[in-house]
């Protein structure tokens, strides 16, 4: 049988603005293993309060060689919580790279993780490539 319908529930997606307030989230039943699930937008992403957007626009700021504080500063966030994105994308950068290059095989030239990162930004938005390495069983950031 797999997944069936299992309900629902709201999930507040923009905290700053209330524009995507509140999203609807659909819950799923497995009957093989009797546990539900649900099934995130593509912009929200999980265990987190921002938007893909929003730390995207930060890590592209850090990327391209804004202070911490000025990346936190230009979206209303403490620095701290830049430092942690960047941090854990960095923690993940061999695995995501690896995803991502079969995607686009010409990334394989860009070896550092700055300039890695840069090159997907230009193409994809940071929600594309962390729904790639979510379907590739990478763990997310």
């Amino acid at each position: 049988m797999g997944l069936v319908g299992h309900g629902y529930y709201y999930r507040k997606a923009d905290r700053d603005s209330g524009e995507l307030n509140p999203v609807r989230i659909q819950r799923y039943y497995c009957s093989h293993c009797h546990r539900t699930c649900s099934a995130l937008p593509e912009c929200i992403p999980p265990h987190r309060w921002y938007l893909w957007a929003k730390q995207e626009i930060a890590l592209k700021l850090h990327l391209a060689g804004e202070s911490l504080n000025a990346s936190a500063k230009a979206i209303g966030v403490a620095a701290h919580t830049v430092a942690r994105w960047a941090s854990r994308l960095k923690e993940q950068f061999l695995q995501q790279a690896s995803v991502l290059r079969e995607y686009q095989p010409t990334w394989g030239r860009l070896s550092t993780f700055k300039d890695f990162w840069q090159g997907v930004l230009q193409t994809l938005s940071l929600a594309q490539a962390m729904r790639l390495c979510h379907i590739a069983g990478v763990p997310i950031p």
